[in-house]
């Protein structure tokens, strides 16, 4: 390579930072060749020369070559050298000349074999198949016994490696750099970057890398610790002309805080332009260190809570105290003690914001202002303006000025401080209202954690979940509960089911629904009231995604129908809205809120949710006297104080921990082609399906007692065993008689009791009925003249006046419609009997 072609491709502030150097935002450092207490060293990018302006310096002025002759002390042929190997057109100085591609081609086989290494990385929740790294054994001495990172230039090159020891370190550090570190992780931004997020840490990089959710916005560039903002970071931002967001997200210490306040004060001062955001780590913890008794989903959602800075949060100008984000001296207070009148004071003007602000549409800001004048109060001004209309606010500035005759540029300044702390503002209240509906992610000690999966890998699981369930309070309706257990915890996976709860009012549906919630980790559940169309689609995008909705009544829900019902079979809703932007414009917006989302509601009235009830598995209270009576033993021990609240609370942590380890895997049942559903039962094709689920449910609650399978792709797997359908058929059946009857829930069990009290044969008067029931007149009517319609009654005589008669004209039909249930059983007894004969064959293949 010509000398000439080193000049031209050869960056001074790369020789720099080769040399640990860096130039301040004026090209200005200390010179590294003399005493230098003032900076006095100028560097010229644009022509990628020097120039030392003190008289007791003897380095005067040169290029590249001449600053690492000085540098180096050597020949001016060593420094040519020296040159082309900072470029990478030869082959570095050291002993080893060996390709770092190479080397890491090598160290990345190493992984596969060796189970310390892939124990660290499944201890650190990092995925082999989603990151470049590999792991050095022993071969290259620098980074013995570490996983092994490769730090890249501009062209994509490794140039250097970082290494995370696997072993236990007596010296404090476990982490590594190679000689002379060079290069960007995981690599250089690419030069259409819109939005960057700066770790404080590789191994913090490299998780994030394997989140899809953050890798489609944001591109993931490491620093090398809290000081490790180097030149090189610098100016590969600096390359990026079209970067408008900069999110530092480091970890949850004092260090990091304190880093994080300062590089954003820096990267505010390099560009005003660039919109840059503080990620609230926890206290204490680091990004990969969320992942221990997290899911993925939090890194979303810290990152829409992350906290925008301005210039006016940051330290003043000119300051090198960075540690609080609010200047010490400003000439100006807003007080949001009422924020129905928030006050904005000045040395020159008090502006009151009447009616508060409108804090959901972040593309305009509408405030009701009354603006006096300090020196005299009796000079006002009124008006109703957007303060991201830039005509309204010419105006605003005009009228202003005129009225209280004050100077423009005043009244300017006054405009753009108030609008700056409105802002501010705005986002703290948004900040703290989204972190107000997240559920505080619940932290499980190790001995938390080895209870639950003790629990889960014991015998007899489902038994004993139901016998939990009954210590954790629920009374009666244990089959329902459980069934309610296994729906809810369907929201784990892809395709969640749903529940609906019927019953009269009074009878204990929402009572049934809140105790099996209250089995469920607090952060998976969302209960509401009322919901209105709207509430669903402007939620959060990831706001819905795996959690239960427990409605309490059905009713308070009947708005936001259509899109419920769309949640709930696509796992997705979206709406096309039109909004006007901040030129007042209408722009068209795609609102799209995720799932999967297990919706569980109540209601007294079965009829009017049928189309939702296809999507649902129906669950009907029990009302009968023996329940009834059950319930009120219970509310009489509580009273004495005879319930041991301790053994509650702690069935019902402990179900809690073991759905909190749970993770996501495929379900495959190899008897799925044997199993079928009774043919009277009504759309089957859904029905089908949800017996389908249910049994894939039951399976994966087991899934730390199955051994994990691969398919042909290599994607794992768990299989259905005969014990999962059992339980399935033993829940289900209910349901699908439900399903079946083409009696309502109601009508059949007021049906039942009719025939219990009335002998065969003989006939009855609605009258008898009603004093017996001890039931309203209307109701009893209502419910004879359905059966009458439906034929299962026939009025024999009686009038209007006198009471009307009636037989019953079968009292077999419903022991006919449990019997077409049957062939649940008959399809298991079928399975178990060809499972038993194939394991007879396999046993006697074996013993010849």
């Amino acid at each position: 390579m010509e000398i000439a072609a080193i000049k031209t491709q050869l960056k001074i502030e790369t020789v720099l930072a080769h040399y640990n150097l860096q130039a301040d935002k004026n090209g200005m450092l200390s010179c590294p060749f003399h005493n230098d207490k003032k900076p006095s060293f100028q560097i010229y990018p644009k022509t990628n020369t020097f120039c030392c302006f003190s008289s007791n310096c003897s380095a005067g002025t040169g290029d590249q070559i001449q600053f690492i002759q000085l540098k180096e002390k050597c020949t001016k042929h060593q420094a040519i050298l020296k040159a082309k190997e900072l470029l990478g057109s030869v082959a570095p100085t050291s002993k080893n000349k060996e390709n770092l591609n190479e080397i890491f081609q090598k160290l990345k086989q190493n992984i596969n074999k060796s189970s310390r290494a892939k124990a660290y990385l499944k201890e650190r929740h990092l995925e082999i198949e989603k990151l470049e790294v590999g792991f050095n054994a022993a071969a290259y001495k620098d980074l013995k016994n570490c996983i092994v990172f490769p730090l890249k230039d501009c062209h994509g090159k490794i140039v250097s490696f970082y290494g995370r020891s696997v072993l236990n370190s007596q010296s404090g550090s476990d982490h590594y750099y190679t000689k002379n570190r060079k290069g960007l992780y995981p690599e250089y931004p690419s030069a259409e970057a819109k939005k960057l997020i700066l770790t404080e840490s590789i191994i913090d990089a490299a998780t994030l890398l394997q989140n899809e959710a953050i890798t489609n916005q944001y591109e993931v560039l490491a620093l090398y610790g809290t000081n490790g903002l180097t030149t090189l970071h610098v100016e590969a931002i600096k390359e990026l002309k079209l970067l408008q967001d900069i999110v530092l997200w480091f970890d949850g210490d004092e260090a990091g805080e304190k880093a994080a306040k300062k590089y954003a004060e820096q990267f505010k001062m390099e560009n005003e332009k660039f919109k840059i955001s503080i990620v609230n780590t926890p206290h204490n913890e680091d990004v990969n260190s969320l992942l221990d008794g997290h899911t993925s989903e939090i890194f979303t959602e810290l990152l829409e809570s992350r906290i925008f800075f301005s210039t006016e949060q940051g330290a003043p100008a000119g300051s090198n105290d960075a540690e609080e984000l609010t200047p010490t001296t400003k000439n100006h207070t807003l007080d949001t003690s009422n924020p129905e009148r928030i006050i904005f004071k000045n040395n020159c003007l008090t502006c009151n914001v009447w009616g508060g602000i409108e804090k959901e549409n972040l593309s305009r800001l509408r405030v009701s202002l009354h603006i006096t004048s300090t020196d005299n109060k009796y000079k006002t001004f009124r008006d109703d303006v957007n303060l991201y209309s830039h005509t309204a606010v010419k105006k605003l500035i005009q009228n202003v000025a005129e009225l209280l005759e004050l100077s423009t540029t005043e009244v300017s300044r006054t405009v753009a401080e108030l609008t700056e702390e409105l802002e501010a503002y705005r986002m703290a209240e948004r900040a703290m209202q989204i972190q107000a509906l997240k559920p505080k992610q619940y932290e499980m000690t190790q001995e938390e954690t080895q209870q639950a999966q003790a629990f889960l890998k014991g015998q007899h699981l489902v038994k004993k979940t139901l016998e939990l369930i009954t210590k954790s309070g629920l009374v009666g309706e244990q089959k329902n509960g459980l069934m309610l257990f296994f729906l809810y915890l369907s929201r784990l996976q892809d395709e969640p089911l749903h529940a609906i709860i019927f019953g009269k009012s009074g009878s204990g549906k929402t009572y049934l629904q809140k105790r099996i919630s209250e089995c469920l980790p607090e952060e998976a559940v969302r209960t509401v009231t009322s919901l209105t169309e709207n509430t669903l689609y402007y939620s959060a995008k990831n706001f819905w995604k795996h959690k239960v909705l427990l409605i309490e009544d059905l009713e308070g829900v009947y708005q936001a129908f259509l899109p419920l019902r769309e949640f709930m079979s696509n796992q997705s809703i979206s709406k096309l809205t039109t909004d006007k932007d901040a030129k007042g414009n209408n722009v068209q917006k795609v609102l799209t809120v995720e799932g999967p989302i297990c919706v569980s509601g109540a209601t007294t009235k079965e009829s009017i949710y049928e189309d939702n009830a296809n999507r649902s598995f129906l669950l009907h209270i029990d009302e009968s006297p023996n329940h009834l009576n059950e319930v009120m033993t219970y509310q009489r021990k509580m009273q004495a104080d005879l319930i041991n609240e301790n053994e509650q609370e702690e069935a019902k942590q402990l179900l809690k921990n073991s759905q909190r380890i749970l993770h996501n895997i495929r379900v495959v049942n190899p008897y799925a082609m044997d199993l079928k559903i009774p043919d009277m039962v009504f759309k089957k094709l859904r029905t089908n399906m949800h017996y389908l689920k249910l049994i894939e449910i039951i399976t994966f609650y087991h899934q730390s007692q199955r051994e994990i399978q691969k398919d042909k792709n290599g994607k794992p797997y768990i299989k259905t065993e005969i014990i999962d359908i059992e339980w399935a058929n033993w829940l289900v059946k209910e349901s699908l008689l439900r399903k079946s009857d083409e009696l309502s829930g109601e009508n059949r069990q007021f049906f039942e009791r009719l025939k219990t009290t009335v002998p065969e044969g003989e006939s009855f008067y609605n009258k008898q009925i009603r004093e017996s029931f001890r039931m309203n007149r209307m109701r009893v009517n209502r419910h004879l003249r359905n059966l009458e319609g439906m034929g299962y009654l026939e009025q024999t005589g009686g009038n209007r006046k006198q009471g009307f008669e009636y037989v019953i004209k079968s009292y077999a039909e419903y022991d006919q419609l449990k019997k077409g249930i049957d062939i649940l059983d008959e399809n298991l007894a079928q399975l178990k009997l060809s499972v038993t004969a194939k394991n007879e064959n396999k046993a006697s293949v074996t013993s010849v």
